[in-house]
């Protein structure tokens, strides 16, 4: 019999959890700054797979108003995604998941549960998704079983709104999903990072930030069909600064450095003279912001809002087991 594959929402929760693991620690890297107000804007996460042949217009649109187009690192930016392939449509969905949500549904201690929903505006998820042809179709007369990839690179962009009604960027991340010269696995770099404004509150304006990308796709061998998660991996951590101004980092596009992850797996007897390849790629960042002292020091003096719950999760469980050998008893 073969193990049981864990449910994805599972599989979610552990991911989101190295992620504010790994941001943790980038937290605990920074200095410590007086604490500093900060106010937020409604935010939207969007994520856009930018094709060579629409890199220079995908990098363009929400251009951050601080980074200048015509610098020498936006310059290899553009030459690291550019690469003059075709393009084709590709769908994307996006949505903002703040831990906020995340409440306690039954308040058990009304001043436990106050003060970890505080707590938790000090911690935030974005994330959002899009789906399209990783490969790009075979030229007549080429070698139709090479592979080249279409999908260069993927942009995650946080949007925030403005008094205004417009939208302004919050935070950027670009990252590199190019196969590899062997061509036998995909290459994760992350390229650049700019933050503006975080997703969560901070006592003294530092955050911890931990980004991670993923792709998920459904193929076939010659009489089965498979779906799963290709690669997850985490491509960036960072501690930032945000009381001085922006944050902006580039990283480096060529040399060894990076990660190689299985490529996207190819359907048996696909049609290669178009686009395929098809595959759904997943960005999530987490930002952790300094909390209070005094917040901290309540949340750890105070019970756990879900212990009677959990005690009694375990009182049936207990119960159940109990039952179930009494049954097979002779």
């Amino acid at each position: 019999m073969s193990a049981r594959r864990p449910r994805r929402g599972t599989l979610a929760c552990a991911s989101l959890a190295v992620l504010f693991a790994e941001a943790s620690l980038a937290q605990a890297a920074g200095d410590q700054a007086q604490g500093v107000p900060f106010t937020f804007a409604p935010t939207r996460a969007v994520l856009v797979l930018i094709p060579g042949a629409e890199a220079a217009q995908a990098l363009a649109e929400h251009r951050p108003s601080s980074i200048v187009a015509t610098s020498a690192p936006e310059a290899q930016l553009l030459q690291a995604c550019a690469d003059g392939e075709s393009q084709r449509g590709a769908a994307a969905k996006g949505f903002l998941w703040d831990i906020l949500t995340r409440t306690w549904q039954i308040l058990l201690h009304p001043m436990a549960v106050s003060v970890r929903n505080e707590l938790l505006k000090y911690s935030s998820v974005s994330d959002a998704t899009a789906s399209g042809d990783y490969y790009r179709a075979s030229d007549p007369g080429a070698n139709a079983a090479a592979l080249r990839s279409r999908i260069t690179c993927v942009r995650f962009t946080r949007l925030a709104s403005t008094d205004s009604g417009g939208d302004e960027v919050a935070l950027d991340f670009i990252a590199s999903v190019r196969l590899d010269t062997a061509r036998d696995a995909i290459r994760l770099r992350p390229l650049r990072l700019y933050i503006s404004q975080a997703a969560a509150k901070s006592a003294n304006g530092r955050y911890a930030v931990a980004i991670s990308l993923r792709a998920d796709a459904v193929w076939r061998d010659e009489y089965t069909g498979h779906r799963g998660q290709i690669f997850e991996e985490k491509l960036a951590t960072e501690s930032v600064d945000l009381k001085p101004g922006s944050y902006l980092k580039y990283y480096p596009s060529d040399g060894p450095e990076g990660v190689r992850v299985p490529i996207i797996p190819v359907s048996f007897g696909i049609d290669r003279s178009r686009d395929f390849g098809r595959a759904e790629f997943g960005v999530s960042v987490a930002e952790l912001g300094t909390a209070p002292a005094t917040l901290t020091l309540l949340a750890e003096m105070l019970p756990d809002p879900n212990q009677n719950l959990q005690q009694l999760v375990i009182a049936a469980a207990t119960a159940g087991l109990a039952t179930g050998i009494a049954a097979h008893s002779p």
